[in-house]
């Protein structure tokens, strides 16, 4: 899997010497040490902040070691590049903004980050507009970089995740910048100067304190607080998705690779799906799109939300499926509910229907409940 982190040109040579990437922003996240931290102005911790935090903790949460990293260089009026490949190493980790590690140098602190280690690193970065306006080799609005396009449509997420079409293209991209040389040794940074990536003299070692990510316990408070969590809950399934528990409930496959995604965007609006993994073989590709709710799942989920995140992914993702067929499973992971509102859900969810096709299968909605004790726990309902 693959993930772009935006640099600028002060930070990136940091990034490069010291071996690895960062998001974050001025708010900090003071609730991971404390999970029963009430709301304050003391502490610095307002609920529009921490909803902001935890969201960028769900983003950098995705990344596995292994997966590739890549940076773009945002310069200001002038055109952002692309630059790659780098490998993450190690889990995803925090380090508060009070003594955040390189802080002065960076001119920022960057609290969410991972450590990186060079892969096939190319001296020259794309220019954005050879990967996002080119339509060299398109032939289907499905070709695009949708990722980046909504990205840039949205806002500037400081961690987006790349499907593997994607990916592979933009990297092709970045060799093709560069005759296909790759870079030799194992040391670099950023000379502004030649829009480069060059090799550098000694190695960094990166020195600050990485800390835990784990948003369980706050989760647990905020459900016992009575207070809105679904934000919460997406970070915990990211960090939590190769649980045996949720693994086995979601059949994720661990004997093959993994797409997960968060918060991916499917159309020009706001529409954003909670969570997406993907998984293939030779015959299929398997998409799951769970919808998250804090709270009991309610109908519009299945006459708005699920219908839109379908229609979106069979006419983007479905000609990219190389004559397999795109089968597609709606989920909702949602609050247990019982009696008549549950067999009202299960009617209603029986009726989101779909002709199947070669190319193309809509299973039936599953329904997963949490429940929140000490811990988080799930079961599948129907």
């Amino acid at each position: 899997m693959t993930h772009v982190f935006i640099v600028n040109d002060k930070t990136f040579p940091y990034h490069l010497a010291y071996r690895f990437a960062g998001t974050g922003g001025s708010s900090d996240a003071p609730f991971l040490a404390q999970p029963e931290l009430p709301y304050n102005k003391e502490a610095g911790l307002s609920w529009g902040a921490e909803k902001n935090m935890v969201s960028m903790i769900a983003d950098i949460s995705r990344v596995r070691e292994g997966d590739d990293i890549l940076f773009y260089l945002r310069r200001g009026e002038n055109e952002g590049r692309f630059y790659g490949v780098f490998r993450a190493v190690g889990s995803p980790f925090y380090d508060a903004n009070e003594h955040n590690y390189l802080a002065d140098l960076l001119g920022r602190t960057l609290n969410l980050r991972v450590c990186i280690e060079p892969a096939r690193v190319y001296a020259k970065g794309v220019t954005e507009h050879k990967v996002l306006d080119s339509l060299d080799g398109v032939s289907h609005p499905s070709q695009l970089f949708w990722s980046l396009i909504y990205r840039k449509l949205k806002g500037n997420r400081g961690c987006t995740m790349l499907t593997d079409y994607e990916a592979d293209r933009l990297v092709a991209k970045i060799a093709a910048e560069n005759g296909g040389a790759v870079l030799s040794g194992t040391d670099f940074t950023y000379d502004a100067q030649s829009e480069s990536i060059v090799p550098s003299r000694g190695r960094k070692t990166y020195g600050g304190s990485q800390g835990g990510l784990s948003i369980e316990k706050r989760l647990v408070f905020k459900q016992r607080q009575k207070q809105a969590f679904e934000t919460h809950l997406q970070a915990f399934l990211l960090q939590n998705i190769w649980r045996d528990d949720l693994s086995a409930l979601l059949e994720i496959d661990p004997a093959r690779p993994l797409w997960l995604g968060n918060e991916m965007s499917c159309g020009v609006g706001m529409q954003r799906m909670d969570v997406v993994t993907r998984q293939e073989t030779a015959e299929r590709v398997l998409v799951q799109v769970l919808e998250l709710k804090d709270e009991p799942p309610g109908d519009g989920i299945l006459t708005g939300q699920l219908p839109w995140y379908i229609d979106w992914l069979q006419s983007y993702w479905g000609p990219l499926t190389a004559g397999r067929q795109l089968c597609i499973r709606p989920v909702v992971v949602a609050q247990g509910v019982g009696g008549a509102r549950l067999a009202a859900f299960r009617s209603a969810a029986g009726g989101l229907r779909y002709a199947r096709t070669d190319a193309l299968c809509v299973e039936p909605v599953r329904f997963i409940a949490f429940s929140i004790g000490d811990a988080v726990a799930f079961e599948r309902v129907f």
